[in-house]
């Protein structure tokens, strides 16, 4: 009962107060922090999807050129953005917003 009591108190507390108010974010803090974790995760999968692609066997169909290699870049540039805007990303992204919420 008493160590119910002292955490009630510890909350409740001008440092633990302060603590919670850091928590909060005003809106505006809140969506940049949101979009540099979800632009995080895009670089993190943009690098994982370029990974897999090397380790396929070349195209038979077309020769590999410049042209094409910007083209795939393009096309893992834009998969990685899409997936970490999802609701279904890989959740790294809530993962580090969860984290670095609480750093401030």
């Amino acid at each position: 009962m008493t160590d119910t009591i002292d955490l009630i108190h510890q909350n409740l507390s001008v440092s633990g107060l302060d603590k919670m108010k850091r928590q909060v974010l005003d809106p505006e803090k809140d969506r940049e922090l949101k979009d540099a974790c979800a632009g995080f995760e895009a670089i993190f999968m943009k690098e994982m999807l370029q990974s897999m692609r090397k380790t396929l066997p070349g195209d038979a169909l077309f020769k590999e050129s410049n042209a094409t290699n910007i083209y795939k870049s393009m096309q893992d540039q834009n998969l990685a953005e899409t997936l970490s805007k999802s609701q279904k990303s890989l959740g790294l992204r809530d993962f580090l917003y969860q984290q670095l919420k609480g750093s401030r």
